[in-house]
């Protein structure tokens, strides 16, 4: 009985006391609701930065784009803040993506998409700021892609913006871009040659609140195609 009862406390102890990164995981998200944006009292969340990462891709030769997409995204949120100092040093921490607020920032006029997996982690820093990256596969048609000639360069353009929330409630910003993609891009059929992106706001039919959005003008060429035959390689590659 004696040695069951100092099993009992050791547990005991574990499930209330855990490690620093437990404790300070349960302490913050014991009463947070996934569903609230991180607002004031205004409703107004402020700004998320956003950009996108563009992967493996295929442009079929009937003008359809399909891929891979990082989508980066960061954003403030304060109820998820704690002074450093006083959590054993722990400056961050990466938790399901799921357990926190999430920005409603999506692609317009597309066919599909999807998370390519739904257990991604966020990573949230002492000071509030929560960085998430998925990985999203996409299908939509590209309207400027030339069907004649197959090693043309193409442009296809990507517009993203939240589902919900107008630009007085969450301000959409040009996060950071990396361009460099060489080492996950290497063995895809399609090149990205250039990336342009610039933030605009428009005011549709359905609400008289005006809706920022970011547009990206992707430059694209076919590397290599293939056929029946085998793989032809693009004769015009840049």
């Amino acid at each position: 009985m004696l040695a069951l009862s100092f099993v009992l406390q050791f547990l005991f102890l574990g499930v209330v006391f855990g490690s620093p990164k437990e404790i300070l995981i349960g302490r913050l998200f014991k009463n947070y609701d996934p569903a609230i944006p991180p607002s004031n009292s205004e409703g107004i969340i402020g700004k998320v930065d956003f950009n996108i990462r563009p992967q493996c891709m295929e442009l079929s030769l009937d003008g359809e784009l399909e891929g891979n997409i990082w989508a980066y995204q960061s954003w403030q949120d304060d109820r998820l803040a704690w002074n450093s100092s006083e959590e054993s040093g722990i400056e961050l921490i990466r938790v399901p993506a799921k357990k926190n607020w999430l920005p409603d920032v999506v692609l317009y006029m597309k066919k599909s998409a999807q998370l390519v997996d739904e257990e991604y982690n966020a990573v949230v820093y002492s000071s509030g700021r929560v960085i998430y990256v998925p990985d999203i596969r996409f299908k939509m048609d590209c309207d400027n892609a030339n069907l004649t000639n197959p090693w043309a360069v193409n442009e296809c353009n990507l517009r993203y913006g939240s589902w919900t929330f107008d630009s007085r409630l969450m301000q959409l910003s040009i996060g950071e871009h990396s361009s460099d993609e060489t080492e996950y891009t290497q063995y895809c059929s399609i090149k990205t040659l250039e990336i342009k992106e610039e933030l605009k706001t428009k005011v549709y039919d359905c609400c008289p609140e005006p809706y920022s959005h970011i547009e990206y003008k992707l430059r694209l060429q076919r590397k290599f195609l293939k056929t029946d035959q085998g793989i032809v390689y693009n004769p015009m590659d840049v």
